[in-house]
């Protein structure tokens, strides 16, 4: 049990630690706190030391303790705060290249490559010298960093060192700062298995012909081709139709092309990754779909993703179907690209995989059958969405669908909605008959505005948007009825109305005892613009239910007259969100420049980000301090964290 107590202790001094205030009274503390035991201390104590202006004194403490090698963590910790501290210790770094200490040499050059200071440049460059191998390659990565015209000149020389890592430094850190190099200087390195990757890296940033002919050619050979890959991927730009074309013709010999380019979609390097999307999307092979789509990991390759399926056509959205397992095994985010590609690519062709799809059993994939099989217009997907109106998950969809297939088959589709419009009525078979007949549906969303189920009226009264002459009176009817789920459909409705015909239906649902159906209410009065309705969207900005609150204010600021006595009171409101909007809404008035400094130690993560952002664009440099000090303070939040930083940054360029 020795290391749970050793565990509680360290959470205690972690507490203690984070009581402190942040000043420079705490300085000694804290820089006594990076050489405790626990990561998490010595990770708040620099967090904290590196939000502090620096000091000769906190300096040189820093600098001593990077010279003490049996405390491996202060002085990592140590190197983490002095590369945050800026300008005021770049002195004291160069300095320390010249220390005796290879070791603190090498800290140095890295320190200086995090600083990312111009200045650093020349002694990074003459550390190129070192007697010592791990500094000379320390300070070449630095240079990658920093960037500029004499860090290049100094890369670029290092291509020729009889010193492989030199060499591969410099290609990478040329590639990081995407400054291509002269070819005949490159050419050489890419056959060179030492350097081929950084060195074709580096080729995806050079623009012309040549360089794309160059991958292009390497894709054809099994030694270079994945190389290539990273090459197209850390490009990141679509082939040009011309290196599409040639790519085309080179790869039409390579036998294992197909489970080669497989492999690359599948492969966790992020550069390769996007290069192998970027050939998938050049060489159009449907194929690839299925594999193209399970490669998605997140929005930045979606798009891409998306992109390369919607080129593989209706062959491609073919091979998609073609497993329904498949499929459904696709994480979230890759089924979702998968879903809108072959929404997008739905033909009449695809109506028997879609009506497969549908009838799956997988909950989305039967959504998505259903919305797909509307985009195909065809005759044949009517009876299969009509007969899904059976499913209530499913209703939806086929009713959005019908209406889009009704554009084509409009005496097919109302025939085959009749009978579900002729008995017993369901909410979607309403909303679609309404708006698939117009004016015609009359009867039936009268007859459904008295159906014994409330979810058949709601439907009756969002149809009757479709019959022009009918929609007055029955939102009218709506509004009085005795469920809360109908005078919502018809509040939200009203606000889909003329102003002239909506003013009159809104007095009364800005008066109704739901929560709901007021909040609905006051959202429609600010978009239609009924000035009527802002003494009682005031009195609703004091409702007890903070969703009222938040429309009715929402509501005043659209007609331009929310005050500053109830954006004040917003501002210290007990609901998180009113705060938020309040800080929205009035960024451009001073009077909550106070409320916004107090709100940066509030409980809620978000509360203090929308306090630092209005502080960014509305305060002066009185507030500079409270801002950094809640940046400061925030240290197990790291979005939090990040997103007051650069409210400190905006603060500061603007004062």
């Amino acid at each position: 049990m020795t290391w749970l107590q050793a565990d509680a202790d360290a959470e205690g001094r972690y507490r203690a630690l984070d009581t402190l205030p942040v000043s420079a009274a705490a300085i000694p503390s804290l820089l006594s706190a990076l050489h405790d035991d626990s990561w998490r201390v010595r990770r708040l104590a620099a967090d904290r030391l590196g939000a502090l202006e620096a000091t000769p004194a906190t300096v040189a403490q820093l600098v001593e303790m990077l010279g003490q090698r049996d405390d491996t963590g202060a002085r990592n910790a140590a190197a983490a705060v002095l590369a945050q501290l800026g300008p005021a210790v770049l002195p004291a770094i160069i300095e320390l290249l010249g220390h005796p200490d290879p070791d603190q040499r090498k800290f140095a050059a890295d320190i200086l490559g995090a600083l990312r200071l111009p200045d650093a440049v020349a002694p990074l460059v003459w550390a190129l010298q070192d007697a010592d191998p791990n500094v000379r390659t320390a300070a070449a990565e630095a240079l990658g960093h920093v960037g500029g015209p004499d860090a290049r000149r100094a890369l670029e020389k290092l291509l020729s060192s009889r010193d492989v890592l030199l060499r591969v430094c410099a290609l990478e850190g040329l590639s990081e700062l995407r400054l291509p190099v002269p070819l005949p200087m490159l050419v050489p390195l890419l056959s060179d298995p030492l350097t081929r990757r950084s060195a074709w890296r580096l080729l995806g940033h050079v623009h012309h012909p040549t360089a794309s002919m160059l991958t292009v050619r390497a894709l054809a050979l099994r030694e270079s081709r994945d190389a290539a890959l990273v090459s197209i991927g850390a490009s990141g730009t679509p082939l040009s139709s011309e290196t599409e074309a040639e790519l085309k013709i080179a790869l039409r010999p390579v036998i294992d092309f197909i489970p080669w380019l497989e492999a690359g979609l599948a492969s966790g390097d992020e550069e390769k990754h996007l290069g192998a999307l970027l050939v998938a999307r050049a060489a159009a092979d449907p194929r690839l779909a299925l594999a193209v789509a399970g490669s998605v990991r997140g929005s930045s390759d979606g798009e891409v993703a998306l992109q390369t399926l919607l080129r593989l056509g209706l062959d491609g959205a073919r091979a998609l179907l073609s497993s329904i397992e498949a499929l459904a095994d696709l994480a979230a985010e890759a089924r979702a690209v998968a879903a809108d590609a072959i929404v997008r690519l739905a033909e009449p062709p695809l109506c028997d995989q879609l009506i497969a799809l549908m009838d799956s059993g997988d909950p989305e994939l039967a959504e998505l059958g259903a919305r797909a099989l509307g985009r195909t217009r065809a005759r044949q997907a009517i009876a299969p969405l009509v007969r899904s109106f059976d499913d209530d998950t499913l209703a939806m969809h086929a009713w959005r669908s019908l209406v889009q297939i009704a554009q084509t088959w409009p005496d097919e589709v109302r025939a085959a909605l009749t009978p579900l419009v002729g008995g017993k009525l369901r909410p979607h078979a309403v909303r679609a008959w309404g708006e698939i007949m117009g004016p015609l549906a009359s009867e039936v969303i009268k007859r459904a505005l008295h159906d014994p189920q409330e979810t058949v009226r709601a439907a009756a009264v969002e149809a009757s948007l479709f019959s022009p002459k009918d929609s007055v009176s029955v939102l009218q009817a709506a509004l009085m009825d005795e469920s809360a789920l109908v005078r919502r459909a018809a509040t939200r409705t009203v606000g889909k109305l003329a102003p002239a015909q909506g003013q009159p239906l809104l007095a009364r649902a800005l008066r109704d005892a739901d929560p709901t159906v007021l909040a609905l209410a006051c959202a429609a009065a600010g978009e239609l613009g009924h000035r009527e309705t802002i003494a009682r969207l005031e009195e609703l900005s004091r409702h007890v239910d903070p969703a009222v609150v938040l429309a009715a204010l929402e509501g005043l600021a659209l007609m331009s007259r929310l005050s500053d006595e109830l954006l004040l009171r917003a501002a210290g409101h007990g609901d998180a969100e009113v705060i938020k909007l309040a800080f929205t809404l009035g960024a451009d008035r001073p009077l909550l420049l106070d409320k916004a400094v107090a709100s940066l130690q509030h409980a809620r993560w978000d509360v203090r980000v929308s306090a630092g952002r209005l502080l960014a664009v509305s305060a002066g440099r009185e507030s500079l301090s409270a801002l950094q000090d809640a940046v400061a303070r925030e240290t197990t939040d790291g979005v939090a964290h990040e997103l007051l930083s650069e409210a400190v940054e905006t603060l500061l360029r603007r004062v």
